[in-house]
């Protein structure tokens, strides 16, 4: 073989390897499930195409190695299974928020029923009203005390206090809040908050119109799902529409997001 066709060969080789290398190139992916009434502790996420798996910890947060159309699998034993195949803007994202739906519904409040009935029906029937028993009406103490998330909770404690106390015989450096911004653990948590925020928006769209109606309704795929969310996420728009809490106009803007996803994806 000649010196330029050797050249030639090694060159097309290099080049393949790197694209072998470029499609095998994945991610961490930081998700978040979101269930309204389970444990969030626990719950298996399994990348069925790697075999790795995980569980999440008791804010339903999980780590995840992936690569593109990976099947990630959500299962536990009080929530129905879930699959999700990774796209390429999940990867670009490296975060998921997995909405999953309970096997059973269980009730969300205790009606206490008084039954020191007469035997009267006409008399015992008027004096049935049910009470509701909640935290809030039984005046159980910081019922109205807002809980601090997992992130919220490792951030307060990796930055707590001042980087430098006068003492009365001199001073005291903070080398723990120092050593965990050097490090960079400060503002990772702190991006995990950011991302946490969003994450609560993102919940608060899927609480007002669920999988089944955004699917049936603007025609989204069920594989596309979670692909379309971070589609109307990005836009600069978003995070004001869900403050408003006008869902007529929320409605009416995912509705027109669809539109141009679904031609997106015809036209691609």
């Amino acid at each position: 073989m000649e010196k330029g066709a050797k050249e030639y060969l090694v060159t097309v080789m290099l080049l393949l390897a790197v694209g072998v290398q470029a499609q095998e190139k994945g991610a961490t992916l930081e998700g978040n499930i979101q269930v309204s009434n389970s444990e969030l502790a626990g719950i298996h996420v399994q990348n069925v195409t790697t075999k790795k798996a995980t569980i999440t910890d008791g804010y339903g947060f999980f780590a995840l190695a992936v690569h593109l159309n990976d099947t990630v699998l959500f299962s536990s034993v009080q929530l129905k299974k879930k699959e999700i195949i990774i796209t390429q803007a999940i990867l670009k994202s490296k975060r998921l928020i997995v909405p999953l739906e309970e096997v059973e519904n269980e009730l969300d409040e205790v009606v206490v029923m008084p039954y020191n009935l007469s035997g009267d029906l006409s008399k015992d029937a008027s004096g049935l009203k049910p009470s509701v028993v909640s935290s809030s009406t039984l005046g159980l103490p910081n019922t109205h005390v807002v809980k601090m998330t997992y992130n919220e909770r490792k951030l307060l404690e990796a930055d707590r206090g001042t980087m430098i106390k006068v003492l009365p015989l001199g001073f005291a450096i903070n080398t723990h809040k120092i050593l965990n911004r050097i490090s960079g653990r400060t503002k990772m948590l702190k991006e995990r908050i950011i991302r946490e925020e969003k994450n609560n928006v993102v919940e608060e769209l899927l609480a007002y119109y669920p999988d089944s109606i955004i699917t049936k309704n603007l025609k989204i795929p069920d594989l596309q799902l979670h692909e379309f969310i971070y589609f109307c996420e990005v836009d600069d728009d978003f995070n004001a529409l869900m403050k408003s809490g006008n869902q007529l106009i929320i409605w009416e803007f995912i509705e027109n997001k669809s539109k141009i996803f679904l031609k997106n994806n015809k036209r691609d």
